[in-house]
């Protein structure tokens, strides 16, 4: 991703390539922001899609990435509170705790951690990427060598790099290492 000043400043100037970025890079972490409170992917998506269309409308007073992404997750929040009231489900569900700030503070900080985590997996090279996306979705080393058609020293060896480079990425980050580490145990 390019500098976020920049993105920001180009945003702010209508590029759409940088909109389409910025887009790219927050739409499927503010998704699964959104299903934490719907239930309902195809909702989630929509709200989500009207969020960055607000945002662009208003683009020209973004000041900061951090702003942005402080209104998206704002935006994406209220608005799936209001579709739960209109369709009456707040009966259903556990509408004071979906509105408080601690559900939507703790469900920010996990959006945020899975955005980081994938930024520094898609740095990885495609083998990379791949074993660790599977091991992520809590395939084991065996079942990840079955599908890529590779031995399982194999797997191993691919899991160690990965780790070993996101390890650097992330050090910065080390609770987010930590989270990665214990999703991705090796099996």
């Amino acid at each position: 991703m390019m500098d976020s000043d920049q993105l920001i400043l180009d945003i702010k100037l209508g590029n759409v390539n940088a909109f389409k970025q910025f887009f790219e890079s927050f739409y499927p972490s503010l998704c699964l922001f959104a299903n934490k409170y719907l239930k309902d992917s195809d909702e989630s998506r929509d709200i989500v899609q009207d969020a960055f269309v607000s945002i662009w409308n208003i683009r020209k007073d973004v000041h900061s990435i951090s702003s942005a992404k402080g209104y998206l997750f704002k935006y994406v929040k209220n608005r799936s509170l209001n579709y739960l009231r209109d369709q009456k489900q707040r009966k259903c569900l556990n509408f004071e705790q979906l509105n408080s700030e601690i559900f939507f503070r703790d469900n920010l900080i996990e959006e945020e951690t899975y955005q980081i985590i994938n930024e520094a997996v898609g740095h990885l090279p495609p083998q990379g990427q791949r074993v660790i996306e599977l091991s992520l979705d809590g395939f084991k080393n065996q079942e990840i060598a079955e599908q890529l058609n590779v031995t399982i020293n194999t797997v191993k060896t691919i899991k160690l790099r990965a780790f070993k480079s996101m390890r650097e990425e992330l050090k910065e980050n080390a609770f987010v290492f930590f989270v990665l580490l214990c999703s991705g145990k090796t099996n």
